[in-house]
């Protein structure tokens, strides 16, 4: 019950610094309390790609499932992402200029956001665990992935900058103006793969300090070898690493008498993530709370409204999941496990 304590955390942090994010004052923001959350809140995003990485390897490994039957059981989820995610995006706003063939309006309709991001890595990862079988060499290409995306990232986004790449592929893997493309977003994805099948080899010691303990000592090789985390992606992506965790390993110690409840929320995500999103940031031409209120609360009301938005979400979302569960029961063999997306936000 480990990772659904993790995801838990993720999407209460979600809802929250999103609702947060869209009331705040700029003076509320500068406080000294709200600067450390600020930090701290540039880990929500690659948490949750990280989680969904580890949910969706732990269960291919679980399932036995290899082989092009990984891409048949997960292609369709990649669908389903990608249609929620370019429908949250839709620019009712804008319809005529989009008609037209605005780029601006096309790069805003087109850009990769949470749930694109979690699709693209799903898809990547599938294909990965497709061509291999065994838990081993599963994990080693993982971590080469892991690896590799943030040190081509730079390459990739120079590639891309230069022109002639059709809108929708440059959106997807480098765009400026996507929140999530997939360099070098999808290596927190590859990790958290790698996590969950690493996870399933520990058997004497205890998985929480096996998270935590790795998180302390990537935090400590970064902080002998010195310099600007935001440096470059290579070393970012190993910051946030190594603060993801110790952030799993810390919400692996939550007690287990709270798994009744944080369960069933880690495991909706996907539909808190959709109902939510409109209620802080609105949706096509529906004005949600950044559009009614903007920046203008200071942090006692602010956080009033991410808790009210938080309940208002939980309270649609997780009777429409079971809803959703009980009509593709008799069609299915298995319940499907949601896919975690992350946050909205880029830092």
């Amino acid at each position: 019950m480990g990772l659904d304590r993790a995801r838990a955390v993720a999407v209460v942090a979600m809802v929250m610094g999103h609702t947060l994010d869209a009331v705040l004052s700029d003076a509320a923001r500068e406080g000294p309390g709200m600067l450390a959350y600020w930090s701290l809140r540039a880990i929500t995003a690659p948490l949750f790609l990280f989680v969904a990485g580890w949910a969706f390897a732990t269960t291919v490994q679980r399932t036995g499932t290899q082989g092009a039957s990984v891409l048949r059981r997960y292609g369709p989820r990649v669908g389903v992402l990608l249609g929620w995610g370019y429908l949250l995006r839709w620019p009712g706003w804008g319809l005529p200029a989009l008609f037209a063939g605005d780029a601006t309006v096309w790069r805003h309709f087109l850009a990769f956001d949470a749930l694109h991001g979690v699709a693209g890595a799903l898809l990547l990862g599938a294909g990965v665990l497709a061509l291999l079988g065994g838990r081993a060499p599963r994990m080693g290409l993982l971590a080469v992935l892991t690896v590799l995306f943030p040190l081509v990232s730079p390459w990739v986004r120079a590639s891309v900058d230069g022109g002639g790449w059709p809108v929708a592929l440059e959106q997807a893997l480098a765009g400026r103006t996507s929140n999530f493309p997939l360099f070098p977003w999808s290596a927190y994805f590859f990790a958290g793969g790698f996590t969950g099948l690493g996870l399933g080899l520990v058997k004497r010691v205890p998985q929480w300090a096996v998270m935590l303990g790795s998180g302390t000592g990537l935090l400590a090789l970064m902080a002998l070898w010195g310099g600007d985390p935001r440096g470059n992606d290579a070393t970012l992506v190993v910051w946030r690493l190594g603060l993801l965790g110790v952030t799993a390993g810390l919400a692996m110690l939550l007690p287990s008498r709270l798994d009744g409840v944080l369960g069933p929320v880690g495991r909706a995500s996907l539909w808190v993530y959709v109902v939510h999103l409109p209620l802080a940031y609105g949706w096509s031409t529906f004005h949600g709370l950044a559009g009614r209120l903007g920046r203008s609360q200071e942090v006692l009301p602010a956080l009033g409204l991410a808790l009210g938005v938080l309940a208002v979400s939980l309270a649609i979302a997780l009777p429409a999941k079971k809803l959703y569960r009980r009509w593709r029961e008799p069609v299915r063999e298995e319940p499907s496990e949601l896919v975690l997306v992350p946050s909205r936000s880029r830092r």
